[in-house]
């Protein structure tokens, strides 16, 4: 997927693994809203399986040009810690976002320490 394409950005709060909360969530739209999304996804690295553990916070689906749509649970850390990603679809596949991106994530997301 070319990143640089995503559109659409929708964040709620997780239901947890194996569900996904598609009604109450917060959108973001256009090139600069999304970016911060984009560059995450962009800059995520494979993690091992047992990196996470409790429930998601936040579940994502993203949208990009020509329809193409994807879901995530987000695990996002503290402040200057790592965060993680886990495909829905693909739960198998996990994804460390560095620290840096956790701290971009935070704010964009108006997470209160």
């Amino acid at each position: 997927m070319d990143r640089e394409e995503m559109i659409q950005a929708r964040v709620a709060q997780s239901s947890g693994i194996g569900s996904f909360n598609e009604t109450d969530f917060i959108m973001f739209n256009g090139i600069e809203k999304v970016r911060p999304f984009a560059d995450m996804l962009r800059n995520a690295d494979e993690a091992l399986e047992d990196s996470i553990h409790g429930e998601p916070d936040f579940d994502l689906e993203l949208h990009w040009k020509g329809g193409v749509m994807a879901q995530y649970h987000l695990w996002l850390g503290q402040k200057h810690q790592p965060s993680f990603l886990m495909d829905v679809t693909h739960p198998h596949l996990i994804y460390r976002v560095s620290r840096d991106m956790t701290n971009q994530l935070i704010q964009v997301l108006g997470v209160d320490e």
